[in-house]
């Protein structure tokens, strides 16, 4: 199936459900975008600063395993806050 037609059918199962039960309707519109986002702020937040933690703790007792283990954490945010912006801006597919 094509981008376009799973489009198409999503909006009209959506107006199915809207006609036929409109209180199930407004109950899942109303629990959808909010949570989420909160959830992934929270999760690319904590990944930050774990990598953060790991690297400083691995300075401090010279650990290497610890710095690399937050420098890869650290790229892994960096790459979560980018994406985010790009999907904001309507940048990405």
């Amino acid at each position: 199936m094509d981008a376009a037609r799973e489009l198409r059918e999503l909006r009209r199962i959506e107006r199915w459900l809207t006609t036929d039960d409109p209180e199930l309707a407004a109950a899942l519109s109303a629990h959808g975008a909010a949570p989420r986002q909160t959830k992934q702020r929270w999760a690319r937040f904590t990944i930050c600063a774990v990598g953060a933690v790991c690297v400083v703790l691995g300075a401090l007792t010279a650990t290497f395993l610890f710095v690399f283990t937050g420098v890869l954490a650290l790229m892994v945010g960096a790459c979560l806050h980018v994406l985010r912006r790009s999907r904001r801006r309507g940048h990405s597919r």
